[in-house]
């Protein structure tokens, strides 16, 4: 959307109707829940472990992979055809590394005098840290998606591997990666940042040319009050202003906005906020608009937040970035399964924590894990407006990584939205790749969702916030919870660990 008008935050708050619950385990037989969406297709490719991200490139869509066990045998990146978007068609599976998955993909056609065609980043993360399966990003040929080749990869060290991945070509027509790799930081003592740049100018041939972290290279104020803290680790990283800029989710520190016009010397301009009310903090991920003038952040919990009439899913914070030094939070946007409803409760028959969102025009696309995808009006961005939605049916699980209240996994878990021409790719854990199309209803509200402006301060059955447990960077629940939003990239060591002895065992 082009630069909206600011007049002010007016103090209006948009609460409108429910949204019905997840359907009952089991039920695999049943429809996805649609409001002003229509179903157009779906795959569920074969492979033993859960679906990860998914991107689209061309008539291509990309289908990440979750962990399943020790990840072996390695499931892979799943090339589906979407020539005829009612019948997804499988082509090929390919960065298939043993005792590890690769969740994340990004796909886009690339040329330098080192490479010309389409490429595959894919972030390669270790089931096991005791697992010697490879670590890193793997680059690959994909220009002909059925016969997938390998490039290059390049290594992250004694890490977990890469989380999220984000590429840019500039134009001076370098290509950048950028990595997130959590616990780099604390893995090597503060020797090494969480946020990697790598260049793949000549895929074939990757190098890192910076890391950078919050911890070490952040505020100097703040430095030693946030190395102890185990709740700050990069989560995400993403390109903007053509690559000369990006920006890091830092979980607990908000979303960290870097000059890179230097890729070697990367420069800190400012980052997002939280409120003193915001006792739970977890930037995952975010988005721009296309001006750059509005920012979407997304807070990743794992379980229901807080306790009594405060305990809430998390949600999105609108912001203001005309000024990335001093980024101005608008409003905020949850589904109506996310907090309380008029009984106080929120719903935990399955996870409702927002994950990933992509915007064009005036439209944010959000995947809310059990809501599945939400169609979000940001035109006016101090009033986010709910208008579509799709959720896919409970499926047989194959991910053992979002578990609700109860034990349940067959939920709808929506991990990534993609929008492609004028249809939306959704991935689902348990059940593969859906393609729907936002219907012209839309045009009307959907009567779902809850956005509020950011100031005054919101009720608690308005704006999520968990209890406090004291200081909100003090180890405790707050830590639980952080590390918990991580479970879905990266393992539970100490489980896969102990597998992997029982196995070992005569």
């Amino acid at each position: 959307m082009g630069g909206w008008r600011r007049a002010g935050v007016v103090a209006v708050v948009l609460v409108v109707g429910a949204v019905a619950p997840a359907g009952v385990a089991g039920g695999q037989e049943q429809q996805p829940r649609m409001a002003n969406t229509e179903l157009v297709g779906h795959v569920a490719p074969p492979q033993s472990g859960g679906y990860g991200d998914v991107w689209a490139h061309r008539d291509v869509a990309y289908l990440g992979n979750l962990r399943q066990a020790d990840c072996r045998p390695a499931n892979g990146v799943w090339a589906i055809s979407l020539k005829d978007p009612a019948k997804p068609r499988p082509l090929a599976s390919f960065a298939k590394f043993p005792g590890s998955d690769g969740e994340d993909v990004w796909v886009g056609e690339v040329s330098t005098k080192a490479f010309k065609g389409d490429l595959a980043a894919v972030g390669i993360q270790r089931c096991s840290r005791q697992d010697p399966g490879f670590a890193g990003l793997a680059l690959f040929d994909v220009t002909n998606p059925a016969k997938p080749k390998e490039l290059g990869r390049f290594p992250t060290g004694v890490t977990t591997g890469v989380h999220e991945v984000g590429i840019v070509q500039r134009p001076d027509g370098r290509v950048l990666a950028l990595a997130a790799v959590p616990y780099s930081f604390n893995l090597s003592q503060g020797r090494q940042g969480d946020l990697r740049i790598i260049e793949i100018t000549d895929p074939r041939r990757p190098r890192e040319l910076a890391d950078w972290d919050v911890r070490r290279d952040g505020p100097a104020e703040t430095r030693g009050q946030l190395a102890a803290r185990r709740d700050v680790f990069a989560h995400s990283a993403w390109p903007f202003d053509k690559g000369n800029k990006l920006f890091a989710s830092f979980w607990a520190t908000g979303v960290q906005f870097l000059d890179i016009r230097d890729p070697a010397a990367p420069r800190l301009i400012g980052q997002t906020p939280y409120r003193p009310e915001d006792a739970y903090r977890g930037a995952h991920s975010g988005w721009f608009n296309k001006d750059e003038t509005l920012f979407v952040q997304n807070d990743e919990a794992m379980q229901a937040v807080g306790s009594g009439s405060r305990r809430s899913w998390t949600f999105q914070r609108v912001f203001d970035t005309s000024s990335l030094e001093q980024p101005k939070l608008l409003s905020t946007f949850a589904t109506e399964s996310a907090v309380p409803g008029n009984d106080g409760q929120v719903a935990t028959d399955g996870v409702y924590s927002v994950h990933n969102a992509v915007i064009e025009g005036d439209l944010e696309y959000a995947s809310w894990y059990s809501d599945g995808v939400r169609v979000v009006d940001l035109s006016d961005p101090r009033h986010p407006r709910e208008i579509a939605s799709f959720v896919p049916p409970p499926s047989s699980p194959r991910q053992s990584a979002a578990t609700a209240q109860g034990g349940r996994r067959d939920m709808p878990v929506v991990w990534g939205v993609y929008p492609w021409k004028d249809l939306v790719l959704a991935s689902d854990m348990n059940s593969g790749l859906w393609v729907f199309r936002v219907t012209a209803d839309a045009k009307a509200p959907n009567g779902g969702g809850s956005g509020q402006p950011a100031t005054p301060p919101p009720a608690p059955q308005a704006a999520p916030a968990a209890d406090r447990a004291g200081d909100p960077g003090d180890p405790g629940t707050l830590l639980w919870v952080g590390v918990a939003g991580l479970l879905l990239g990266l393992l539970a060591l100490s489980l896969v660990a102990r597998s992997a002895r029982r196995r070992q065992a005569p």
